[in-house]
């Protein structure tokens, strides 16, 4: 292998310099923009004269809140026990012994495999 020759180191030391120095710019130019960054945004910041105050919302009752609050936990708690049941309804249906009885009786419909077939199913 040739011994890397003065033009390789040259071109490598080119290269890094170039890098810091677009760091160094990169660097100088964000810290130019943050300085003036404050100046530019302060007239956008100051509210203007001519705006009226609104009137504040009407309060409501803590009472009226807390059946808001009250009403709001009670249907999530039912939507929660429907998803729940939903569920567990979906893992009988796919159990195997609900899918073996379901085919008993679909091919041979007795009193015998529908009850069968409802107390492995649900």
């Amino acid at each position: 292998m040739p011994q890397p020759t003065l033009s390789y180191w040259k071109l490598t030391l080119a290269i890094a310099a170039g890098i810091w120095l677009g760091c160094l710019a990169v660097a100088a130019t964000a810290w130019l923009l943050w300085r003036d960054a404050p100046l530019a945004l302060a007239p956008h910041l100051a509210p203007s004269p001519t705006t009226t105050p609104t009137a504040p919302p009407p309060t409501r009752s803590n009472e009226e809140m807390f059946q808001q609050y009250l009403q709001r936990q009670q249907s999530l708690q039912e939507q929660q026990n429907r998803q729940i049941e939903k569920s567990e309804q979906e893992k009988r249906f796919n159990s195997a012994p609900c899918q073996f009885w379901l085919q008993q009786y679909q091919a041979d419909p007795t009193q015998k495999n529908r009850e069968k077939m409802d107390g492995y199913c649900g």
